[in-house]
């Protein structure tokens, strides 16, 4: 980064007044202090609410989700047990240790695996007389895939609570 530092000082007196140097980078001390003094600085920070983790959960899933399976019905409820469970665990952290004993790295990736697991799951449940595998589903989602971010005991009866009352077959 010093480096990089040197040769915007050699093009500040010569370079087009347009020219735009774009950098990202995760927070950090290393980054010199000119560098930040002549910069502009953006930060991406997860929404704040309910209702805002909703709307960013499922603009992150996008629009294929829905074309990829043949039980729309069930697919949409389950997304939006996931979104909501995603939304209501994410929302917890900023409570610190009331919300969560430890800090868990949950992110929407998480969530957009539940989705593929699930999508796939009601493929599989169409041969079974398509019943909705519902334990199945909230053991891979609380155990594996979110559960596998918990450590702590309590923490992980709570995220099983959650999917519990979440994800259930009164959804259809």
């Amino acid at each position: 980064l010093h480096v990089l530092e040197r040769k915007l000082d050699a093009l500040a007196d010569s370079a087009h007044p347009d020219l735009r140097v774009l950098l990202t980078a995760m927070p950090s001390t290393d980054i010199p202090v000119p560098i930040l003094h002549a910069s502009i600085k953006l930060t991406n920070e997860p929404p704040s609410g309910l209702k805002a983790n909703m709307l960013r959960a499922y603009a992150a899933l996008g629009e294929n989700v829905w074309e990829s399976s043949s039980r729309q019905p069930e697919l949409k409820s389950l997304v939006f047990a996931l979104a909501f469970f995603h939304s209501a665990i994410s929302e917890r952290r900023k409570y610190g240790p009331v919300g969560w004993n430890a800090s868990y790295p949950f992110s929407l990736n998480d969530l957009s695996v539940c989705v593929t697991v699930a999508s796939r799951y009601l493929e599989l449940a169409g041969d079974r007389a398509g019943k909705v595998p519902w334990e199945d589903l909230r053991y891979l989602f609380g155990e594996i895939i979110y559960g596998g971010h918990i450590t702590d005991a309590w923490d992980r009866r709570l995220c099983a609570t959650y999917l519990e009352a979440f994800v259930r077959e009164d959804l259809m």
